[in-house]
């Protein structure tokens, strides 16, 4: 009887957490097995079981590659490329395809503000490309007076007034048949708002002697050159009053405290650092299975993913400025630094002085730019 022979298939292909992939084309059996470019063979252990050797030979492939940065008024964002190792690798990669799930995961109903979330805020943040200096506007409502539902419909409407009050109005005639089967012309009016921002949502603690209960509120990053023109009272009064009529409560007291608006000054650093971490120091300010906690308005006008500046870098001005960020973000999260530098995209929140500070210490100048 014959024994049965392990079949090994050659063009199988593990990244870097182990899992499979296939060739889908025909290829011939002269035709080399695909391996990773860090030299790791095929049956590779799990990273807790791997020599610190091999694991160490992964950070070493990286060390002479070049990058780039790109520069936006509030971060830095660094970019890796790519060893012709691991081009070579990833390009057989994206030739055969990735092996999808079979059945698609269903996302669940959001209950708290996730670090995953977090970190794509601060992305999103930090790579708007937009220099004007925003303003910060601050919805608030009377204690226990609404649901978590109902306020994330009056964010809907605010906006929707905010695009008629500072926006552009597109007005076009079409066609249609009435009940009657008559033909007739009929306006319709769209708004295009000439605004945009980044809204955060929170509730109120719901503690003190007339406090009701956890209230929502909303802090909403805003960029528009039309309210750089308005008086700063006047400002206020016209948004306030678009508050109190989009939740329908009025009075003095509301007009008063309803709507808080002020403008940065210049840097934008802190003002987002104040969206991002301000659930970190009143954690009990977070929102618990009320949705999204966080959205962009009329995104399109935010520039993001376009910086400022764009500059390529060596081997070694990509080192240099990976030991700097790794120090930097071990400090502000208050732990160990640890090594940044094989990562393919690396975000660094800074000042506009810091990084010129960074570009000037790494040798950049500005005649080097690209795009």
């Amino acid at each position: 009887m014959m024994k049965d022979k392990q079949f090994t298939n050659p063009f199988q292909v593990r990244d870097s957490r182990g899992t499979e992939k296939y060739a889908r084309e025909n290829i011939g059996e002269s035709s080399a097995p695909l391996s990773h470019p860090w030299g790791v063979g095929e049956e590779e252990l799990p990273l807790s079981n791997k020599l610190i050797s091999v694991r160490d030979s992964r950070k070493k492939g990286s060390k002479d590659t070049t990058g780039s940065i790109e520069v936006y008024p509030s971060m830095l964002v660094r970019k890796r490329d790519y060893s012709p190792m691991e081009q070579d690798y990833y390009d057989l990669v994206a030739r055969f395809g990735k092996k999808s799930r079979i059945s698609g995961s269903t996302r669940g109903q959001i209950d708290h503000f996730s670090n995953s979330a977090r970190f794509r805020m601060l992305k999103q943040l930090g790579s708007i490309g937009r220099e004007d200096p925003p303003f910060m506007v601050t919805l608030t409502y009377r204690s226990g007076s609404t649901t978590f539902a109902q306020a994330k419909k009056d964010l809907t409407k605010f906006r929707k007034r905010l695009d008629r009050q500072y926006g552009i109005k597109h007005e076009t005639i079409e066609e249609y048949t009435n009940k009657a089967g008559f033909h007739k012309l009929r306006k319709r009016q769209k708004y295009e708002g000439r605004w945009s921002g980044v809204w955060r949502f929170e509730v109120t603690t719901g503690r003190g002697k007339r406090a009701r209960g956890a209230t929502p509120h909303f802090h909403i990053l805003v960029w528009c050159e039309q309210w750089h023109k308005i008086e700063p009272n006047e400002l206020d009064h016209d948004l306030s009053k678009i508050w109190c009529e989009v939740t329908g409560d009025g009075g003095e007291d509301r007009m008063k405290y309803g709507c808080d608006i002020k403008l940065s000054q210049g840097d934008q650093t802190k003002i987002k650092n104040y969206m991002l971490g301000h659930h970190g120091k009143k954690t009990d300010q977070e929102a618990i299975g009320a949705g999204k906690h966080w959205g962009t308005l009329n995104k399109e006008l935010l520039n993001i993913g376009k910086p400022m500046a764009k500059y390529t870098m060596n081997a070694d001005q990509r080192n240099a400025f990976d030991r700097i960020a790794r120090e930097l973000i071990a400090r502000r999260k208050g732990t160990e630094s640890r090594d940044i530098s094989d990562l393919k995209e690396t975000h660094t929140v800074l000042s506009p002085y810091d990084i010129n500070r960074i570009l000037k210490h790494l040798g950049i100048e500005k005649e080097h730019a690209t795009g």
